[in-house]
């Protein structure tokens, strides 16, 4: 049976109404916990320990218990005096939730507004390109740019093609012992391509690497966030490594022919004595800086190829522009509606502690602790009689079924009661 069952049926009433007359005129609220139990184990005996009898009885001690709560007028008064202090503090909290949803409002005005604006600018764009005004230096640094992008990779593929023949490839003489002599080799494809069709493919797809690594340094440039970063210093230290791998193996060589030359007895070379060496570094600034010049050469020869193309430059402008205040709005909007939310909920705590003022304020402790006690003497009495404990167990599911719901009724708060 539902809590709300309870109020409207007949038998609790008269249930009720026999308790009434058992009760000599003595609150059942205002006795002690002993009587309680012993109020619990006489009605136990009127009805035998039914479990059927226990719901209007355990409702008959509720309504009893909420009789003494309301007609306590200090109590009541110094109840409603904190609920309408809280009612108090909720309203000062929606007002100024109100008044930071009207500030957002007004974002969300002002935004809009922008998005109209820049979505017109780019009608009339596609509509007159003429409109626009473009860099009329743009052009004049596209062609430097790659004039000196073609120079450069020119230069990049000569360097490492020969460099990686060199270091992985070449059979050092004692006439190589010269940096120049032991990088640039001017025979290096020819070689290759008389060693096997595997060789030359290596050393000609060397440089493709670092023109691919550069390129990407210049896609993930243009990515945004902070995770461009990592990835670009990913690609340069992968980048630098390699270098460093072609630098020492080709002056590792070198240092190999002087020592086999020579009548005093040198150690082994290792990386330490190599970055040591001039010639280590000549090889690392010779390919891996004038790859990053590349790069950003690079980078910014797509830059001015962009400005070129006035009306798509401008379009797409004011294109990522428009995103940026679509995005805007959108978390304005979010922001909106949960601010719209909280203004909701805060009016429905309201006008549940107005409901309360009119009435009375009834707390669950306020009952809970006078129908543990009575139903502490229902089970006394069904253990005096042997009942079994499968009635025990079902007589207790009714009592906690009972607490839970007055629990979670309306008509009382659910919070512990104070000393008033």
């Amino acid at each position: 049976m539902a809590l709300k069952d309870i109020f409207t049926t007949q038998k609790t009433a008269d249930k009720e109404q026999n308790f009434q007359q058992n009760d000599s005129g003595d609150s059942i609220a205002v006795i002690s916990g002993a009587s309680y139990s012993a109020r619990g184990t006489k009605d136990a005996g009127y009805c035998g320990g039914s479990s059927q009898a226990l719901l209007p009885s355990l409702h008959a001690v509720y309504m009893q218990l909420t009789r003494y709560i309301q007609q306590d007028e200090k109590k009541q008064s110094d109840r409603k005096i904190a609920i309408r202090q809280e009612i108090s503090g909720l309203e000062a909290n929606k007002a100024n939730t109100e008044n930071h949803l009207k500030t957002e409002k007004d974002k969300l005005i002002h935004e809009e507004n922008k998005i109209e604006k820049i979505t017109k600018e780019i009608d009339e764009i596609k509509e007159n390109p003429k409109i626009v005004s473009g860099d009329s230096f743009a052009k004049t640094s596209f062609w430097i740019g790659l004039t000196i992008i073609a120079f450069l990779t020119v230069y990049l593929f000569v360097f490492y093609s020969s460099a990686a023949y060199s270091a992985f490839f070449k059979d050092f003489t004692p006439d190589d012992t010269k940096i120049t002599q032991a990088i640039f080799d001017s025979q290096a494809i020819g070689k290759a391509y008389a060693d096997g069709i595997t060789e030359l493919i290596f050393i000609l797809a060397i440089p493709a690497v670092f023109l691919g690594l550069g390129f990407l340094i210049h896609k993930f440039s243009e990515e945004k966030g902070f995770a461009k970063y990592l990835k670009i210093s990913g690609l340069v230290v992968v980048t630098s490594i390699f270098d460093v791998i072609i630098a020492y193996a080709i002056v590792k060589e070198i240092y190999d022919i002087k020592a086999g030359g020579s009548f005093n007895e040198m150690p082994k070379m290792n990386l330490e004595m190599a970055f040591k060496e001039n010639n280590f570094w000549i090889i690392i600034f010779a390919g891996f800086v004038v790859y990053i010049i590349w790069g950003l050469v690079f980078s910014f020869t797509m830059k001015e190829y962009e400005k070129m193309d006035k009306v798509r430059f401008a379009i797409k402008n004011k294109e990522q522009k428009l995103a940026e205040y679509k995005t805007d709005c959108k978390q304005i909007r979010e922001k909106l509606v949960n601010l719209q939310g909280e203004i909701n909920r805060t009016q429905g705590e309201v006008d549940k502690l107005k409901i309360q003022l009119e009435s009375y304020v009834l707390y669950f402790n306020d009952v809970r602790e006078g129908i543990n006690n009575y139903f502490t003497g229902w089970i006394g009495y069904l253990k005096s009689t042997s009942s079994s404990q499968a009635h025990i167990q079902e007589c207790e599911q009714i009592k906690e079924k009972f607490l839970l719901e007055l629990k979670n009724s309306d008509f009382i708060k659910p919070n512990s009661v104070s000393k008033n």
